[in-house]
């Protein structure tokens, strides 16, 4: 099936959201042609060029995305809010211009239901928790419950759209099919994060005693 693409320096997973804003001529077209058809389009991570100008050339695994509010402003641009939907892979670009049109396949996600992945996917649940109480616990804030998907693939989306992790490693997790093997990433991913947080929060906390004996 063919789709128009979006490249941008971002990553989208499935099931996450993506604001974004709409000024360039091709991008106002195609945008408002996805609106009225009721139709995605593609989000690739950028492989080489830029978002602004000449058509960059998109990574092939990349994923689709749906407008769900638009707000138009008064000179044509628009802030539109995007949910990432469902991964595809670029076969072929057809179309260079106005905006690249690309011939794309589908992907669907590997089988996720065997035992293993599921107590896989408890661990990196428990471990995501701890990584954003303590990304909280860093300025004080604190969380009482993370709700994360029940599902081994929307698991992984879920906790990679939301990881400190570079572009080349994310666009890592989104190229992997396996969600059993998304989770293992992360798995390794969050132990080292979350190593470095709780030395920050440390740090941090220790910071917040000495002000307030300062101040008393």
């Amino acid at each position: 099936m063919e789709l128009p693409i979006f490249p941008l320096n971002t990553v989208l997973f499935p099931g996450a959201t993506l604001p974004l804003h709409i000024f360039e001529d091709r991008y106002r077209v195609m945008i408002g042609e996805c609106i009225a058809g009721d139709r995605e389009f593609g989000v690739c991570l950028i492989r080489e060029g830029a978002e602004v100008g000449e058509s960059a050339t998109p990574n092939d695994v990349g994923t689709t995305a749906r407008v769900t509010s638009v707000q138009r402003l008064e000179d044509g641009r628009m802030n539109i809010m995007c949910t990432g939907v469902r991964r595809f892979r670029i076969q072929q670009i057809v179309e260079q211009t106005p905006y690249l049109i690309a011939d794309v396949e589908m992907l669907e996600p590997a089988a996720s239901d065997d035992a293993r992945t599921t107590d896989l996917s408890e661990t990196t649940a428990a471990l995501f928790a701890e990584y954003i109480q303590l990304t909280l616990a860093i300025s004080n804030q604190w969380s009482r419950r993370v709700d994360t998907p029940e599902d081994a693939a929307e698991l992984s989306d879920f906790i990679a759209g939301r990881l400190a992790i570079d572009l080349k490693s994310r666009q890592k997790l989104l190229d992997e099919p396996s969600p059993k093997r998304r989770l293992e990433i992360e798995t390794d991913a969050l132990a080292r994060l979350i190593r470095a947080l709780r030395q920050r929060v440390r740090v941090a906390r220790a910071g917040r005693w000495r002000s307030m004996a300062a101040v008393n």
